[in-house]
């Protein structure tokens, strides 16, 4: 290997780094504000290389598709050319309603206690028609925890299938719900299918379900929201923009209230 390859390599792997590091201080510092102080680890980094322990080693083989705007959405996701391009809309957009973005992956773990300590207040406004809820969800995480097998891009992907059948809402807070104990474990296909009847699916709308996991059909609308994330510059996650501006994270604990008090009225 020449030297210049090798300094770039060494850059790139510096970078990553450093990436992980000021993301898992930024998970820190939110995780502290959101049910009662819980420390997350993300691993450990040793020469740039993130080691986590995974109970889906083996691999399913899979590679994230390329971004393709043409790529098939579930049935309610907001197309490319929307304000929040490939966004799963909770309530009604209007011109008088606060917009309210949350950029989520489903293997972070503050994303996890995030949900669970204010998700259902903030699902609360948007069904209160207080509030046009977007769910962005994003995947970086697979190339942090790439031993998780694709486990962000394949429930988001399973999520799809959930929407396309009705059950969006409740499989999204599912997932969150069985997340793994250890961050990169990940989600195995046969727990995405079983979170199906665990959100309410029976019969053939079931089996319509477990075919499109099971097709991992809507990997390339998780590709295309990958790249939203990475286009946008967001930070990490979990985040949540009210019209526009990012909530500060010191506020997230009480994220909820915040939207409610700083809403459009």
């Amino acid at each position: 290997m020449g030297e210049s390859a090798r300094t770039t390599r060494e850059k790139a792997a510096a970078a990553r780094a450093e990436a992980l590091r000021a993301e898992r201080s930024r998970q820190r510092r939110i995780n502290l504000l959101i049910g009662g102080g819980l420390l997350v680890v993300i691993g450990f980094i040793v020469g740039g290389v993130i080691l986590a322990s995974n109970q889906n080693a083996a691999g399913s083989g899979l590679t994230l598709p390329a971004v393709d705007p043409g790529a098939p959405l579930p049935k309610t996701v907001l197309p490319a050319t929307a304000a929040e391009p490939y966004g799963v809309p909770v309530g009604a957009a209007a011109a008088t309603t606060s917009t309210v973005q949350i950029w989520e992956d489903f293997q972070c773990p503050v994303c996890a206690r995030f949900e669970a300590a204010q998700g259902a207040a903030i699902q609360q406004l948007a069904a209160d028609g207080k509030i046009f809820l977007v769910h962005r969800p994003a995947t970086f995480l697979d190339k942090n925890l790439p031993q998780s097998d694709l486990s962000s891009a394949r429930a988001v992907s399973a999520w799809g299938c959930a929407i396309d059948a009705g059950a969006g809402e409740k499989y999204h807070g599912v997932v969150f719900a069985n997340q793994p104990a250890k961050e990169g474990d990940g989600y195995t296909d046969e727990q995405l299918l079983a979170f199906g009847k665990d959100s309410g699916l029976s019969g053939a709308a079931y089996d319509t379900f477990a075919a499109c996991v099971t097709a991992h059909a809507y990997l390339g609308w998780a590709a295309n929201s990958a790249g939203a994330f990475t286009d946008s510059g967001i930070p990490g996650t979990p985040t949540v923009i009210l019209d526009g501006t990012e909530i500060p994270s010191a506020e997230l604990g009480n994220a909820a209230a915040y939207i409610d008090q700083n809403r459009k009225q």
